[in-house]
């Protein structure tokens, strides 16, 4: 049962939108166009097959056509990449507060996650742990008082 999730833990299918937008952002600030960006992160990120779908269809169609292609994390990076476009926004600004969202969205779910850690652990601790602790707290005890007993240790 933990083998699987163990398994998919360590090699995701696709990487984290985070990544991609963070390449995004530095291939932006590095001077190339939005779709040539998109083309370049696509090539660095070879898993994530439906960025290539999304930068082949952006190419060829435009970005505004390649949103309804784009998978539910992609699709507002490019819908905002496309807006940034048309009005001629910094696409840098645009990229970057995008990851600050991401980030923000990610570091509450962690916050979240670590809150709810302690009732997690309170079965393994009372299971565990506690027996450990009583056994060795009145073992010696035990022991002493057996051995006036019977006498046998001593």
């Amino acid at each position: 049962m933990l083998w699987p999730r163990l398994r998919s833990a360590a090699a995701p299918s696709e990487p984290p939108i985070t990544l991609v937008l963070l390449l995004l952002l530095i291939s932006i600030r590095s001077g190339l166009s939005v779709l040539a960006a998109l083309d370049e992160v696509a090539h660095t990120v070879p898993s994530y097959r439906n960025l290539h779908v999304v930068s082949r269809i952006a190419r060829i169609s435009g970005l505004t056509s390649a949103i309804e292609h784009a998978d539910d994390d992609l699709r507002p990076v490019v819908a905002h990449l496309a807006r940034a476009q048309r009005s001629g926004a910094s696409l840098t600004g645009t990229v970057r507060r995008l990851l600050e969202s991401r980030l923000a969205t990610e570091k509450t779910e962690k916050i979240a996650s670590a809150r709810s850690l302690p009732v997690k652990l309170m079965i393994p601790v009372t299971l565990l742990m506690l027996p450990g602790m009583v056994l060795m707290l009145y073992a010696p005890t035990l022991l002493s008082m057996f051995d006036s007993l019977t006498g046998v240790l001593g």
